[in-house]
């Protein structure tokens, strides 16, 4: 299994396990309003800046073991990872776009120019996850297919 194969399973595990979070705190709440109550704000916080770290962290610690050693990632790496980038954008993109639509129309509707502070960081937060577990789901799919050679 290549570094980039290891990296994109514990990408699909912390950000599938920062989605099921998001859910049980909503379903706990009842709402996706959750800066409303203190500690679930606390808690949707410190674990987005949980998942990030971790991601953070694995890519620190591959590019310093890379650094003197030769290249870790060949020419299949390279467009799996672009691929993976590609669907994750896209993805990414429509989710950010329709969450956006939702509550543009949502609030014309209600007639109220206010709109709280909170929910551009949810959804930047929520495309961002996104866009993570896509890249992620999309790689271990192309490193699980086999190659035939002709």
């Amino acid at each position: 299994m290549s570094i980039s194969q290891k990296t994109a399973w514990i990408q699909l595990i912390t950000f599938s396990l920062l989605i099921i979070i998001w859910a049980v705190l909503f379903g706990v709440n009842g709402t996706i309003f959750f800066w409303e109550d203190a500690a679930m704000k606390d808690i949707f916080y410190y674990s987005c800046a949980g998942a990030f770290a971790v991601v953070t962290g694995l890519n620190l610690t591959i590019s310093i073991v890379a650094r003197g050693r030769s290249a870790l990632n060949d020419e299949r790496d390279r467009a799996i990872f672009y691929s993976a980038s590609r669907w994750a954008a896209g993805v990414s993109l429509t989710l950010v776009l329709a969450a956006l639509m939702a509550v543009t129309i949502i609030y014309v509707d209600r007639s109220s120019g206010m709109i709280s502070v909170y929910f551009p960081c949810f959804i930047a937060l929520a495309g961002t996850a996104v866009l993570m577990l896509t890249q992620a789901i999309v790689s271990v799919i192309l490193y699980g297919r086999s190659i035939h050679h002709g």
